[in-house]
C-alpha cells in the first residue's frame, strides 16, 4: 500500500535534516507511479460488446490495446493479427479500428493497458517491484534536493568551513545510482530503449530540373 512506499522511500533517502517535505514525497512518488507505468503497463482482460462496424470504443481508463480476441472463447484464442486493427484518434477520444467489421452485439475480449493504482486502499504494483518504485521516488527526491543545496555557498570565515559546493554534486550521483538501480531491478537496458537516429543529405535538382554540377553521374 501506499503507506509502506512511502516508508521505503523515506529508508533510502534518509533525511535527517528535513529538507523533503511529505508534499515533496508524495509528488515524487507520483512521478515514479508515472514513470513504471510507462514501462510496466498494468494488463487487463475485458471484454466489451461491439455496436456494429469498423470502429470499437476502448474501455475508459484504457491506455491502449495489446491483442484484441473475436470470437471469444475458443481454444485456441482466434487472436486477430495485428495487422488487422489499431488505435484510431477521433475527436472524442481514441478507439480501436478493425479491417474487419463486426456486427452489432458481437463479444470481444480485448488485452488493455491500464495506469497503476496506489492508495491507501488500493495497489496494483507487484511486490517484487516495490523496491525499484520507491528507488526512482528516491532519485526524483535527491534530483530535489541537489537542486536546493546548489546555492549554498561556503562560509567566510575559515574554522567553520564545510565544502559545501560539494553537496549538490554528491546528491545529484546518489540519484543517478537510484534511479540506474531502478532499471536494474526490473531488467530494463536503458540503452537498448534509446532510440537511434541518423542523418542523411539528399542531393537537391538545379533550379532548371537538371542536375547540379557537384553532384554529376561519371561515365565510364
Amino acid at each position: 500500500m501506499l503507506a509502506d512506499l512511502q516508508l521505503l522511500a523515506d529508508d533510502l533517502v534518509r533525511d535527517d535534516v528535513a529538507r523533503v517535505t511529505p508534499a515533496q514525497r508524495e509528488r515524487a512518488i507520483i512521478a515514479a507511479l508515472a514513470q513504471y507505468t510507462k514501462d510496466r503497463p498494468r494488463r487487463c482482460v475485458e471484454d466489451v460488446v461491439a455496436e456494429g462496424g469498423s470502429q470499437l470504443a476502448i474501455p475508459d481508463g484504457g491506455i491502449r490495446v495489446a491483442a484484441v480476441e473475436v470470437p471469444v472463447g475458443q481454444i485456441p484464442p482466434a487472436l486477430l493479427p495485428a495487422s488487422t486493427w489499431g488505435h484510431y484518434h477521433t475527436p472524442t477520444g481514441v478507439c480501436l479500428i478493425l479491417t474487419r467489421p463486426l456486427a452489432a452485439g458481437d463479444s470481444v475480449r480485448l488485452t488493455l493497458l491500464r495506469s497503476h493504482v496506489l492508495s491507501a486502499f488500493e495497489d496494483t504494483v507487484p511486490h517484487g517491484d516495490r523496491e525499484a518504485l520507491a528507488s526512482y521516488a528516491a532519485a526524483v527526491l535527491f534530483d530535489q534536493i541537489a537542486a536546493t543545496t546548489s546555492g549554498d555557498g561556503n562560509p567566510t570565515i575559515p574554522a567553520d568551513a564545510v565544502n559545501h559546493a560539494s553537496k549538490p554534486e554528491s546528491f545529484a550521483r546518489r540519484a543517478e545510482r537510484l534511479r540506474q538501480r531502478y532499471y536494474d531491478l526490473l531488467g530494463i537496458d536503458v540503452r537498448r530503449t534509446q532510440p537511434a537516429s541518423a542523418m542523411a543529405t539528399q542531393p537537391l535538382a538545379a533550379s532548371d530540373g537538371g542536375r547540379r554540377l557537384t553532384h554529376f553521374r561519371r561515365r565510364r
